[in-house]
Order: structure tokens, then sequence, then C-alpha cells
């Protein structure tokens, strides 16, 4: 591995590195350049050892000085200069809104959805901005033409709120509900391209897919979801995948999943600031959707019918393309292999240990950077209780049907301190 080129020279290219400039003059965004160009240079193996220059780029997050923080898989902090750039544009629009909102930064709209769909490898035209995944699954979900009797794949394993928005539409529309089972882990494709596939029927209408299961941190792999869309296509199915934690987390491109639907948060993995959110739309399946807010007939085939939410504050819009900027810089599979890395360098420390039950899978092809774990012979209640009030370890816990445990999901500016600080915690918490 060492001898060959650059990893990112021979896969990115040299105009992969974008420039900083006019984010900020500070000499923290300097070290910061000059880290991010270094970690280029390098072959994977070094760059993902390299402890230095990745805590440089932990310096361009306003980090926690009270606790720690492994619950990034909820919200992620933003980095500084995404922060100092929302604050800017907040500021700006203040002193004429009515002029910087409707005339002004609105037309921006369009140069961000072109960045932001060069990053998720659509079309502009299939990308609408939205708050968050639950907006973009829920806009989806009401805008079918529903029947009594039609029928929706989903899985237990889904995230809640989307859960209740389809329990609550079963009592509304009459819709039935066919819930696919998942093992926690589950490391075979065929597993999962049976677990759905085998509850389709001539009533179904809709397969909900989660490409990256918050709870478990269980990836569901791009080439099975492309399995999966193309059966339901080639039925008449419509699918919508959830990609809240797979969106700038793992490195791949939304149209290559094949999918009608496609919902994700912004402010999780890519860093951009809080209530942000994207949905794509395949370009032939927009007009069989009908748009949550209502919109003119003559936009029926049109992207932007999405996007009628009244008056916003389009700071924090404005402020996603630094975030786009600061993550394409580092790249998606730079983030993706430094999540891994992350998750494997603690976890490693703690696969003999008896007592810990891991949820997770621990192949690279169905997992990221998120873990959940239980333990046996005691309460992980408990466990999580002391982690909390004793040491300052932020984190989440999960229970689904079948796992239930701690999570813990670092971020690319998590150090191997913090990391050796939970693993000697557990430790000594697990005799």
């Amino acid at each position: 591995m060492n001898n060959r080129r650059s990893f990112f020279k021979k896969v990115l290219g040299a105009s992969s590195l974008l420039s900083l400039q006019g984010l900020s003059q500070t000499v923290q965004a300097e070290s910061l350049k000059d880290a991010v160009h270094n970690l280029h240079q390098l072959d994977v193996s070094k760059a993902m050892q390299s402890e230095d220059l990745w805590m440089q780029v932990r310096a361009a997050y306003t980090v926690s000085k009270g606790a720690i923080n492994f619950n990034n898989g909820g919200v992620s902090p933003q980095p500084t200069l995404v922060l100092d750039a929302e604050k800017k544009y907040l500021e700006v629009i203040n002193e004429m809104p009515s002029k910087q909102l409707w005339r002004v930064f609105l037309r921006n709209r369009t140069l961000l959805k072109r960045k932001l769909s060069k990053l998720a490898g659509c079309d502009p035209e299939e990308l609408a901005i939205v708050q968050n995944t639950t907006e973009g699954i829920n806009t989806i979900m009401l805008g079918q033409d529903w029947k009594a009797g039609d029928e929706v794949i989903l899985s237990k394993q889904d995230y809640s709120t989307a859960k209740v928005g389809w329990e609550q539409l079963a009592r509304r529309r009459k819709v039935k509900l066919v819930w696919a089972s998942l093992p926690s882990p589950v490391e075979d494709d065929e597993v999962i391209i049976d677990a759905y596939t085998k509850l389709i029927t001539p009533r179904t209408k809709f397969m909900h897919i989660t490409q990256m299961i918050n709870w478990t941190g269980q990836v569901i792999p791009v080439e099975v979801i492309t399995k999966l869309c193309t059966v339901a296509r080639a039925k008449g199915i419509f699918t919508l995948v959830d990609g809240a934690h797979s969106f700038a987390h793992l490195d791949f491109k939304v149209s290559d999943l094949q999918c009608d639907a496609f919902a994700t948060s912004l402010h999780k993995w890519l860093c951009a600031p809080l209530g942000t959110g994207a949905l794509y739309v395949r370009k032939e399946s927009i007009g069989k959707v009908w748009s949550m807010y209502p919109s003119f007939e003559d936009e029926k085939d049109k992207i932007n019918k999405f996007e009628h939410t009244g008056t916003i504050s389009l700071a924090k819009e404005e402020a996603t393309h630094t975030a786009i900027d600061f993550h394409n810089n580092l790249t998606t599979a730079l983030k993706e292999m430094r999540l891994r890395y992350l998750k494997n360098y603690w976890v490693d420390q703690l696969k003999d240990n008896e007592r810990v039950i891991w949820h997770t899978s621990f192949d690279d092809r169905y997992s990221g950077g998120m873990v959940l774990f239980d333990i046996k012979d005691g309460s992980y209640n408990s466990l999580s209780l002391t982690l909390r009030s004793k040491f300052n370890i932020h984190h989440t816990k999960s229970l689904v049907e079948g796992a239930q445990g701690i999570r813990i999901s670092p971020n690319i500016y998590t150090s191997l301190e913090e990391l050796d600080y939970l693993v000697e915690i557990l430790m000594n918490e697990l005799k």
C-alpha cells in the first residue's frame, strides 16, 4: 500500500483539494488547510494514523470541555467556520429581511442545490432543500395517492418518527403495514434482500428502506438497496430510502441506489447548521408525489414544489455552503475511513470481553462509525447512567426489536485519547 501512488491523488485527482480561501483568514483556518492538504498526500494507512493532523482538524470544531461527545449520530456539532458563517448571514439578513430573504438569498438556493447535488451524485432538478430527514420522509409518505388496503413494506428497525408516521397513516388511510425482520447484526446480502422481497404481494405499493440503521449502526450495502429498488420498480412499487446517517458518512452516490426518493439530514454527518436537510426525488417520480404544502399546477413535475415552506431564515442554508466546502476538502472517502478507523480502534480492544454483546457488525461492508453494545449479567441502563453521571460520557441508548444497549458514535474530531478513556472505563466497569 505504501508503494503505490497517494490514494487520494489516484482516486480523487489533484483538483479534489478545494480552496478554503474566503471562509476565514485566521491562523486556525490556515492550519486546518495545511493539515487537510497533508492528509491527502498520505497513503490510507498513514492518513488514518496521523493523529497530529487529525488534531488540527479537531481544532476546527468547538469541542466541549465538560464532557466527551459520543453521540454525534444524533446531531453533529458544526465546525467553527460554519457556525461563524451562519451568524454572519443572519446579521446580514436581519438588516433588511424582506429584501435579503425574497430578492437576494432566495436565488442562492439554486447554487446550493447545484453544489449539494454534486456531492450527492444526482441532478439539481432532483434535489429539494428541507429541514431534516423526517420532513423529507413525511413529504413522500403523505404525498402518495393511498387507497385502503395498499401495503407498505418497512422494518421494525426504521427510525421512530418514521414508524410513527406510517402507523398514523395506517390508521388514517387504512393502509396495511408489513414489517420486515432483520437480525442485529446481519452480514448476508441475501438475508436482507429476502427479508423485504418475500413480503411483496400484488397489494404492495411502497417500500421503505433505512440505509444505515440509527439504533445499531447496521449498514445496508448500496448493492443490496439497488437490488431491492430494481425489484420494486419492476413491480410498480415506490421506494424511499432513509439516508439520515449514511449521507456524508458513507462514500456513495444517491443515484446509484436506484430509489424513487431519498431523505437525509445535513446537520448529522455533513455537520451543517441545525435544521438543514435534503430530499432527492427521481425525476420520473416527482409527478407521482403531491407536495406537502400546496403548489401550482405547472409545478407538478418540478422538484421546487417540495420547498414551499413560507418565510424561513435562510442563514442556515447560506452557511451550508461552508459546510459542504469543509466536507469536500476532507472528502467523503476520507471521512468514512476515519470514522470506521475510530470505531475499530476502540471496539478491537473490547472484542474479547465476554460480558459485551455486540449488535453492530465488525465487517466493514455492514458498518460505519456507530456501534451498539449490550452487557451480559448486568443492566445497560445502569452502565449508561454511570457513564453519563460519573464520567461525563455523552452518548445515547437504543431499544428496538432485536437489539438494546448503549450506542457510541464518535466523529472525525474525536481523539484516540478519548476513546482510550472510554475503553478504560468499560473494562473497569465490566470486570
